[in-house]
C-alpha cells in the first residue's frame, strides 16, 4: 500500500512567462482555512465572507494578499473544490492570477509562508491514484493527454484517461481471481482426478481465454507504438529523384533545399507532421550513390541506417535511374529494413516524362516484397495524396479503428507480454501434470504483473518513478 502525508502542497499549473491569466492550485485537507487570511472576497455567490465558507464547486472575485502589511498582490478568482469530490479528491483552492512571473512568484511565496509546501513532480495525479480517483492506467494518460501532438494520440488517450485500460485489466483480473479461488477449493478437496475434473476444465478455459484477451491488448501497440513515438517515414533513391521536392509538397513549405545539383541533401533533414490525425516523421535521405566525397559519403551512410528505423521507405525513381541502381538499391533496403517495413516505390517527375525501364524496374522491385507503384510529380503535385493515403492506409492496417483502445505506452506493452508469458506457462504447467498449485502460483505471478498497471500491486518506488516524469502542477 502507498501512503503519503496530508501536508497541504501548491504549485503553479500552466506554463511558465507572461500569460492572460495563470493557475496556481493548493491541494490538502485544510487548503480552504489555511487560505482565509490571505483571501479578502470581493464577490461571491453567496455574500461568503471566508474562502472555507465557499461551497464545493463554486468561487469568488477576491483580492489576494500578502507581505508582512497585508498588501494587495493581485485581484484573483478563487475556486473552491470540496473534497472528495475534487480532483485530487482532497480539498482543492485553485487560484486564477494575472500571468506576470512576479504575481506569480508574490503568491507563491505568500503560500510557502502559510506552510503549504511546493509540489512535486504529478503530485496532483497521484495524490488523485492513491485517493481511488482514478486507476493507475488513467492516471498516467493524464500526461499522455497533456503531451499529445495529434488527433489521434489525444483520441487513444482519453480513452484510457477516461477507464477504457483499466476496465479491460479488470475483466482479466476478476476472471484469473475467480480461476484461483476455485483452484484452492479443489486443492483442498483433493479431487484424485484431477485432470478430467470440471474444476481442470474450467482453469484450462480461462486460461484459454485471458491469454487471448491479453493477446488483443498487446497487438494494439502496433498503433500505439506510432502514436507515442510517431511514425518514421523515409524518402530514398539516387541524387535528384525528386525527395526533397517531395518532402516540401508535403510540409507545404521549403524544409529542405531543392537545386539541380546531384548531393545537395547531403545529411538527413526531418520534418514532424500530422496526416490524418497520425504522428509522423518524414525524413529526406541523402542521395544514394559512390562518392568520394567524405561529407556526402557520410550523409549516404546515414540514409541507409535510416532504413532499419522507417515504418514506411518510398524508394523514388526518377527518369534517368537504371534498373541495376533500383535493383541494387532496393536489394540494400530490405536487408537493412525491419521485415515489418513496407517499401512503396515512386515513379517521380511524371511531369518530365516516365523511365523507359519502369516495367523492368518493377519486376526487380517485386522480387523483394515491393506491392505498390505509384507515378507521382512532386514538383507539380500530381499524385502527391498517394503518399499521404500510404501512410493512413499503413496505420489501419495494423489493426484497430479510430476510436478504439490502443496500448500507447512500451511499459504497459513489455508488462502485459510478460503477464501473457506467465500465462502460457501456467497452461504449460496444467497440461504437463504439474498440479494446480503450480497453475495458481504461476498466475499469481501474471496477476502482480498487471496489477502494476491496474495500479493493485503497484508499489511506492514504481509509483514514485512514474510520477516523476510528470510536469510539476500537474
Amino acid at each position: 500500500m502507498i501512503t503519503d502525508n496530508k501536508e497541504l502542497f501548491c504549485a503553479v499549473s500552466t506554463p511558465s512567462g507572461t500569460s492572460g491569466i495563470a493557475v496556481i492550485r493548493i491541494s490538502g485537507n485544510g487548503a480552504a482555512e489555511a487560505l482565509d487570511k490571505n483571501i479578502r472576497i470581493i464577490r461571491s455567490s453567496g455574500n461568503y465572507s471566508k474562502v472555507s465558507d465557499l461551497p464545493g464547486y463554486t468561487c469568488c472575485f477576491a483580492d489576494f494578499l500578502g507581505g508582512t502589511d497585508g498588501q494587495i498582490i493581485d485581484k484573483v478568482i478563487v475556486t473552491h473544490f470540496a473534497a472528495p469530490y475534487s480532483y485530487t479528491g482532497d480539498d482543492m483552492i485553485e487560484i486564477s492570477c494575472h500571468g506576470s512571473a512576479e504575481v506569480r512568484k508574490e503568491i507563491l511565496d505568500t503560500l510557502y509562508s502559510l506552510g503549504i509546501r511546493s509540489a512535486g513532480p504529478g503530485e496532483f495525479t497521484k495524490t488523485a491514484f492513491m485517493n481511488g480517483k482514478m486507476s493507475l492506467s488513467s492516471a498516467e494518460a493524464v500526461m499522455d493527454i497533456i503531451s499529445s501532438d495529434s488527433r489521434e494520440g489525444l483520441r487513444a488517450a482519453n480513452i484510457i484517461a477516461g477507464g477504457g485500460l483499466a476496465a479491460r485489466l479488470d475483466v482479466i483480473e476478476t476472471a484469473l481471481y475467480d480461476m484461483m479461488a476455485l483452484i484452492e477449493m479443489q486443492v483442498d478437496f483433493d479431487d484424485s482426478d484431477e485432470e478430467d475434473s470440471d474444476a481442470v476444465k474450467s482453469v484450462r478455459d480461462t486460461l484459454t481465454k485471458q491469454t487471448a484477451a491479453l493477446d488483443d491488448l498487446i497487438a494494439t501497440y502496433r498503433q500505439g507504438r506510432i502514436l507515442s513515438e510517431k511514425m518514421r517515414v523515409a524518402f530514398t533513391g539516387i541524387p535528384n529523384s525528386g525527395k526533397s521536392t517531395l518532402l516540401n509538397s508535403i510540409a507545404g513549405y521549403e524544409r529542405s533545399i531543392v537545386t539541380d545539383i546531384s548531393g545537395t541533401t547531403t545529411d538527413t533533414i526531418e520534418l514532424v507532421c500530422d496526416i490524418d490525425g497520425i504522428p509522423v516523421i518524414l525524413t529526406d535521405t541523402a542521395g544514394l550513390r559512390s562518392t568520394s566525397n567524405k561529407i556526402e559519403s557520410l550523409g549516404v551512410e546515414r540514409a541507409k541506417r535510416e532504413y532499419s528505423r522507417a515504418d514506411i521507405i518510398f524508394y523514388l525513381v526518377s527518369p534517368d535511374t537504371t534498373v541495376e541502381q533500383a535493383r541494387d538499391q532496393i536489394h540494400e533496403i530490405r536487408l537493412r529494413a525491419s521485415s515489418s517495413t513496407e517499401v512503396i516505390v515512386l515513379f517521380n517527375k511524371s511531369d518530365l516524362g516516365t523511365n523507359v525501364h519502369e516495367g523492368d524496374i518493377k519486376n526487380a522491385a517485386q522480387m523483394y516484397g515491393v506491392k505498390d507503384f505509384y507515378d507521382i510529380s512532386a514538383a507539380a503535385g500530381t499524385n502527391v495524396d498517394s503518399v499521404r493515403e500510404s501512410v493512413i492506409r499503413h496505420y489501419r492496417d495494423l489493426g484497430q479503428k479510430s476510436g478504439e483502445l490502443v496500448i500507447t505506452q512500451r511499459r504497459h506493452y513489455e508488462i502485459l507480454s510478460s503477464a501473457r508469458d506467465r500465462l502460457a506457462e501456467a497452461y504449460e504447467a496444467l497440461d504437463g501434470g504439474m498440479g494446480l498449485d503450480v497453475v495458481s502460483s504461476v498466475t499469481r505471478a501474471s496477476l502482480d504483473l498487471i496489477g502494476e498497471i491496474s495500479g493493485k500491486t503497484v508499489s511506492a518506488d514504481l509509483a514514485r518513478t512514474i510520477f516523476d516524469k510528470f510536469c510539476i502542477g500537474k
